[in-house]
């Protein structure tokens, strides 16, 4: 339904394929995005452990079992969208929680042609970080003043 939905927008608003990208952290919707339309710009959105964990670290389940299995799909996950799902879903870009961004991750990947844009960074320390050491995009919840973290 949402690739439905996206492809009727991409139809009636034509400036997006310019001003917009797709992206989810649910690889089968880059990939039918793709699919239904390749000239829209696409990206995966990626958290280590976001299966298993929130974004503030705290276990997602009170069940062990149920705690581990998410955790091993989470490893899984991020082994197949470093390895194949990045080509597979034709992304231009990753939007990888800012945490998990190094100089190396982003060499590695703007060698591939790849975009890393890091989210969500939101104090100056860190704004001029991303743009005067790693040379990379980022998404803020402020644009102006260091504003409180969001996971």
């Amino acid at each position: 339904q949402a690739v439905d939905a996206l492809k009727q927008l991409y139809l009636e608003f034509p400036r997006l394929y310019n001003d917009s990208v797709v992206c989810s952290f649910m690889p089968d919707v880059v990939y039918k995005m793709r699919q239904a339309d390749t000239n829209v710009v696409t990206a995966l959105t990626h958290r280590p452990w976001h299966l298993s964990h929130f974004g503030d670290g705290t276990p997602r389940f009170n069940s062990s079992w149920k705690l581990y299995f998410y955790m091993m799909m989470d490893v899984i996950l991020d082994w197949s969208i470093h390895s194949f799902l990045w080509r597979l879903c034709g992304v231009s870009a990753f939007l990888i929680q800012k945490n998990f961004v190094s100089q190396e991750y982003v060499r590695h990947w703007s060698s591939k042609g790849i975009q890393v844009v890091a989210w969500t960074v939101n104090t100056f320390a860190e704004k001029s970080y991303y743009e005067s050491v790693l040379e990379s995009s980022y998404i803020t919840d402020s644009l102006v003043e260091d504003c409180d973290p969001h996971y």
